[in-house]
């Protein structure tokens, strides 16, 4: 009765979950058929620990053929996501699932730099049978780079095929994500050819535009994406992540009545006074760069900006000041943004500073009025956990009346780009029925195995 809701939706976050949960399910096509969501995350960076570099490519090749083995169960799918680190090299696999999944409408996928070729210059398979797919609802493309990517990128172009597939077969399309975590030089301005009337979702990662002589005309370039989003009034989310440089706007010209609809936005907070309509925005994101004291003051400014937010995720480091007064400096970053934010529901805060601030400080910032239920923090936490997090979950909750959910997150060192956050552990807090707390911390203990425990406890 309960295996419909069970397995309507599967995250498999990393090696051992992947092989152990594709084994069953190969063996239990009663389960598999429950499936609507399912997502595979072979060799999984958001973790410290990771697979080995040789066996990575056998691992990802076992799970593509493990789930094309079990496609013909999988007749009620409806998003599938390979977030892999290489995209999957066996290509009969998307014509199984083009085949086995009628019902499939939103597809991801991932490529790396072994996918990456100096003669075609393309970063993906031209003759894919990915790109037979049509009427997809949603899109995924992330380009991982398997290393730095140094002073000159690879100047890497996506198939016609590809956006053949985008432009001409997916008049339906709501979401639409091109990301990558490294900079790379991919021409994505084909995109902008696109008009998809019901688009609601879109994200662009830190691509530098090219054509195929490595010129860019930046004024085009800049019409070319303010026609596009000016063209798509149904937008509701729009994250532009790390984009700047030499091959990309930093600015735009949108008319006035353009995205009427916009409730989130991801990007630098200097692109916010770029976008009309921001007494809208509900939700916002300021992950692209560290804040420190040269950066708060603007990034204060833009959230005060916006009356009607409730969610904000922000990424600080009080080293990038070059205070010494760390502490101080973190206490009055907390207070300033609840002075700014009154109305937040959800506090998400990455630090990266190194040294980290204690969690009394927090909950001090706290004592200012507000209004939070959610809060996620992420700390580096090097080694063993400086401090119990249950600890710390209970500072915070028994002085802070609103809060109901808390996240604390242990990063292993202090990070200089998003893509080099490196979790050890993870925990979940819930404030449940008569001030009780449910409590699930994942991570890796001392011996470096995967661990998960589940308890409850009264506050």
């Amino acid at each position: 009765m309960f295996l419909p809701t069970l397995y309507s939706s599967v995250d498999l976050r990393c090696n051992a979950h992947c092989q152990h949960t594709l084994a069953f399910l190969l063996t239990h096509p009663h389960i598999t058929r429950c499936i609507k969501t399912l997502t595979v995350r072979p060799n999984n960076e958001e973790w410290a620990q990771t697979a080995p570099q040789n066996s990575m490519r056998e691992i990802e090749s076992w799970v593509v053929v493990t789930i094309d083995q079990m496609a013909t169960h999988l007749v009620n799918m409806q998003t599938f996501i390979w977030d892999g680190r290489e995209f999957p090299k066996f290509d009969n696999f998307w014509s199984s699932l083009r085949v086995s999944c009628p019902r499939l409408r939103h597809v991801g996928v991932t490529v790396g730099l072994g996918d990456f070729t100096f003669r075609s210059r393309k970063v993906m398979p031209t003759n894919s049978t990915l790109f037979q797919l049509n009427n997809l609802t949603g899109f995924t493309l992330k380009v991982k780079q398997l290393v730095g990517s140094g002073l000159h990128p690879p100047f890497d172009e996506l198939p016609q095929t590809f956006w053949d597939m985008l432009l001409n077969r997916c008049p339906n399309l709501e979401h639409l994500t091109i990301d990558t975590v490294n900079e790379r030089y991919i021409d994505v301005r084909p995109l902008f050819q696109g008009r998809w009337s019901k688009l609601r979702h879109l994200t662009l990662g830190d691509f530098v535009l090219l054509d195929a002589f490595a010129t860019v005309d930046p004024l085009q370039t800049n019409n070319g994406m303010t026609n596009f989003l000016a063209a798509h009034p149904a937008l509701e989310e729009v994250a532009l992540h790390q984009l700047e440089g030499w091959y990309f706007p930093l600015s735009m010209s949108l008319p006035p009545t353009a995205l009427p609809n916009l409730k989130h936005f991801s990007a630098r907070f200097l692109m916010i006074r770029h976008i009309p309509n921001v007494l809208r925005l509900e939700s916002l994101e300021l992950m692209n760069h560290p804040h420190g004291m040269y950066r708060m003051s603007g990034a204060l400014w833009a959230i005060s900006q916006l009356p009607a937010l409730t969610s904000l995720r922000i990424w600080i480091d009080c080293h990038d000041s070059g205070d010494a007064d760390v502490k101080s400096e973190h206490m009055k970053y907390f207070t300033d943004i609840l002075v700014a934010a009154a109305r937040l529901l959800h506090l998400d805060i990455s630090c990266s500073s190194d040294p980290t601030f204690p969690m009394a400080e927090l909950s001090a910032a706290l004592s200012t009025t507000h209004r939070l239920r959610s809060l996620v923090v992420t700390q580096v936490k090097k080694n063993a956990r400086e401090g119990d997090m249950l600890k710390d979950a209970l500072i915070l909750f028994r002085e802070n009346s609103t809060l109901k959910h808390l996240k604390l997150q242990d990063a292993v060192a202090r990070w200089r780009q998003p893509r080099d956050l490196r979790f050890q552990k993870v925990a979940t807090f819930e404030i449940i029925a008569n001030l009780t707390l449910a409590v699930k911390e994942i991570g890796h203990n001392r011996r470096g195995l995967r661990s998960c425990k589940t308890y409850v406890k009264r506050c």
